[in-house]
């Protein structure tokens, strides 16, 4: 038979986790809060990147000229009145700058002027956010920075003194390129204008307007960020209700409320961790909550569905020996789901960026933390549970019943306890013999 793994003795880790949520808890408040993202927090987010010029392109033509600049190399489509001509420049065929500008430079109407070494390679250059119509204005191309351009001290002293900001390194410092977050009080008339306007200013007068990149901006509300957070919180607290009615329906109110503790135990787990090390809260960060609610549930109802048939099947076994048995008869099972979905989720993790990483990263620790409290939260809780019931179940019965318990017997007397004893005598009852003895004929 195979052998049983004793889980209830390690039920006291759920004291342990407690001290770490705690500590979980403690250490989100000493950072401050929440790392709330533009979805919970009102106000203007851009991310700017500092880089140097390497060249600038414009066209004096009468033609309607477009120009891109990818990742796998330069585009331009020129319309005219007998239909589009699109010519592609690669960094495969052209691997420098210089053969870059040549080639521009080879299109009728079209000037490139190189404004650094013609000898850097051309996939240095950094790709444009839209197209640009070089009929109505030049475009200036960016290369990757060498580094030094700027630093995240030089940014916070110039944007000192606009409102409440929060500025991060995005990335490697090596590309210079700093997420931006102004908080908007409420009190201000088209904040987000007005403020980008300002950073934009502030960071062109140090490094020169071309050389500020602005590759992103988002803005979002007071209200909306309230009501989203109120909402993700209701949404939240409804899901564990209907689990609670799911389970109590389907097993027993011990065995649900055992499962919203193990819930409980990982949303809080995983809040103090995402609240410690300040991984930014956005709805990615709420759909990865939901998501390891439904997968750690999905876990602890594979034990609890194996409990429940075991304890038909061992109807002469003590609770505790009975989870033991469930626990482990599903263990090879729980360890392979969680291992498999860890190594997709990992690789999701090392190749995505941005925040599908942040996602992953939220699940790979969702799903740790959930695994853990299938095995070593729920079930003590369901084994603490059940023993608390069953002795107030017992004084109820005693207190209306009577005690239950059978009295002890008497112990036999020793041999000089019965010498000292007096002798009672037993009482004989003689039977009057009714008629005579027959005579034989």
């Amino acid at each position: 038979m195979k052998r049983v793994i004793q889980f209830t003795k390690f039920r006291y880790l759920m004291i342990l986790s407690l001290l770490i949520i705690i500590a979980g808890i403690a250490g989100t408040v000493v950072q401050g809060g929440f790392n709330l993202g533009i979805d919970f927090n009102a106000g203007l987010n851009q991310r700017v990147q500092i880089a140097p010029v390497a060249m600038k392109v414009s066209y004096s033509g009468e033609d309607s000229v477009l120009f891109n600049v990818t990742s796998s190399g330069l585009i331009l489509e020129i319309r005219d009145a007998d239909g589009l001509d699109r010519t592609e420049i690669s960094y495969g065929d052209y691997p420098v700058l210089r053969a870059v500008a040549a080639a521009l430079n080879g299109v009728e109407g079209v000037q490139a002027e190189l404004m650094v070494s013609g000898q850097i390679s051309s996939s240095d250059l950094l790709s444009l956010n839209f197209a640009i119509d070089l009929s109505q204005e030049s475009a200036v191309v960016n290369m990757l920075p060498a580094g030094d351009e700027s630093s995240i001290e030089e940014i916070r002293s110039l944007l000192d003194g606009i409102g409440s900001t929060m500025i991060q390194i995005v990335g490697s410092p090596q590309d210079q390129e700093y997420l931006i977050r102004v908080k908007d009080p409420g009190n201000t008339d088209n904040f987000s204008e007005t403020m980008a306007s300002e950073i934009r200013s502030r960071l062109s007068s140090e490094y020169g307007a071309e050389q500020v990149i602005v590759k992103q901006t988002d803005y979002v509300g007071p209200r909306f960020s309230q009501d989203l957070g109120r909402q993700s919180f209701t949404l939240t607290l409804i899901a564990l209700t209907l689990i609670l009615v799911y389970i109590w329906f389907r097993f027993q109110l011990a065995y649900a409320v055992s499962a919203i503790v193990a819930l409980i135990h990982d949303v809080a787990f995983m809040l103090g961790i995402i609240g410690t090390f300040q991984l930014e809260v956005s709805t990615a960060t709420i759909a990865a909550v939901l998501t390891i609610i439904g997968y750690s549930l999905n876990d602890t109802i594979v034990i609890f569905d194996r409990i429940r048939e075991n304890r038909d099947l061992m109807k002469d076994s003590r609770l505790p020996e009975v989870i033991n048995t469930s626990i482990t008869q599903s263990l090879s099972r729980t360890l392979i789901t969680s291992i498999t979905t860890l190594l997709a989720v990992l690789a999701i993790y090392i190749f995505a960026t941005g925040s599908i990483k942040l996602f992953a990263l939220n699940l790979i620790i969702g799903i740790l933390v959930g695994t853990y409290s299938s095995i070593f939260i729920a079930s003590p809780v369901l084994l603490t549970w059940s023993s608390v019931a069953n002795k107030r179940r017992q004084s109820r019965d005693e207190a209306k019943y009577g005690s239950t318990r059978k009295e002890a017997l008497p112990k036999e007397a020793s041999p000089e306890q019965k010498a000292q004893t007096p002798q009672t005598a037993i009482p004989t009852v003689e039977r009057k013999k009714r008629g005579g003895k027959r005579k034989k004929k």
